[in-house]
This record gives structure tokens, C-alpha cells and sequence, in this order.
């Protein structure tokens, strides 16, 4: 089966399928990353709510903005205390009055924004599936999780992450290196 590569200019053709958000683009729309992807994205966002889309996660996409947030704000504080890591360690920043309120910030964004607006999915993994995901290439452990729920569900995978470019599932990206 071929596998399809949507984009801006073809958003129209999905309408009315399933969206698998991948952590990249969650961040994108409800975390301030700095990343110039930011405006790109609320905007395609934007043009999906417009169309019968329905979006879909996952407990490990769920996990991973959790904890790539608090990391991104861990360095903030860093950044702005002119500290490094050797003088302040993540758990300590983490179990901190600072870093407390920050979780905070980012468990209501999780129960607010995102469960409030998103299906979440799950699947068991036998032995067999676990194994059959222990290949060496592009992606990480999580990303191939990913890729397997996608292709299992027929799930169209929104992602800015160029390791997918070599994956049989249709995605939907703005990153022109995954056509």
C-alpha cells in the first residue's frame, strides 16, 4: 500500500479522517517551544477545525509533552538564573516551588486543551509486537509505537519529524523533508 503525504496545499483531501498528533505538534500549539514551526501550525491546526477531523493520542504522546515540557522549562530557568546543569540537576529544579508550578501549568494544559479536544487511543503490546519493533532505522522506540498505531488504525499522522520520512503511513506534515 502506498502511503500519502498531505500538507497545506492538500488539507481539503483529508477531511473527515482521524488525526494522530504526535508529541512535536502538541507542543507546537499548547507549549511556547520558541520554535519558528509555532505560527505554521496553529495555522494548519486551524484549517483542520474546519473540516470533520477528529484527533487522536495516546498515553505516550501524553508522557512525552509532559516531560519534554517541564525540560523546556527547566532550561528556561537555567537560562535565566545563569546556572547549568551540574549547578542545579533537573529533580532538584523539578521538586522546587518553580518547578511545581510549572507541572502545574502543564497538567491543566494537558486536561484543558488537549484531553478536553482529543481521543485517546491505546494499545496492548504483546511480546511478539514489542519484538517486531527492535529494527535499527530512523526512528526512536516511541516513534515506532507511533507508526504502529497509525498503521493499525489507518490513522493519519501529524508530525513535523523528519525521521518519519521513510515510514508506510499517510502524514500530514509542513516539513517539506517528509514527501
Amino acid at each position: 500500500m502506498m502511503s500519502n503525504r498531505y500538507n497545506l496545499s492538500n488539507i481539503a483531501d483529508i477531511n473527515d479522517k482521524k488525526i494522530f498528533f504526535d508529541t512535536n505538534i502538541l507542543l507546537y500549539l499548547f507549549w511556547a517551544t520558541g520554535s519558528s514551526w509555532e505560527k505554521t501550525y496553529a495555522n494548519l491546526y486551524s484549517r483542520l477545525n474546519h473540516q470533520n477531523n477528529s484527533y487522536v493520542i495516546d498515553f505516550l504522546v501524553i508522557s512525552e509533552f509532559i516531560n519534554r515540557a517541564i525540560k523546556m522549562e527547566y532550561q528556561n530557568y537555567l537560562d535565566e538564573n545563569g546556572l547549568t546543569s551540574k549547578e542545579y540537576k533537573y529533580k532538584d529544579y523539578r521538586d522546587s516551588q518553580d518547578g511545581k508550578e510549572a507541572l502545574k501549568d502543564i497538567y491543566t494544559i494537558v486536561s484543558s486543551e488537549i484531553l478536553d479536544s482529543f481521543e485517546v487511543v491505546e494499545k496492548a503490546y504483546s511480546s511478539d509486537a514489542i519484538s517486531s519493533m527492535f529494527i535499527v532505522d530512523n526512528l526512536d522506540f516511541t516513534d515506532k509505537a507511533i507508526e504502529k498505531i497509525c498503521s493499525e488504525n489507518s490513522f493519519i499522522l501529524l508530525t513535523n519529524d523528519r525521521d518519519f520520512k521513510d515510514s508506510r503511513i499517510d502524514i500530514l506534515s509542513c516539513n517539506k523533508n517528509l514527501k
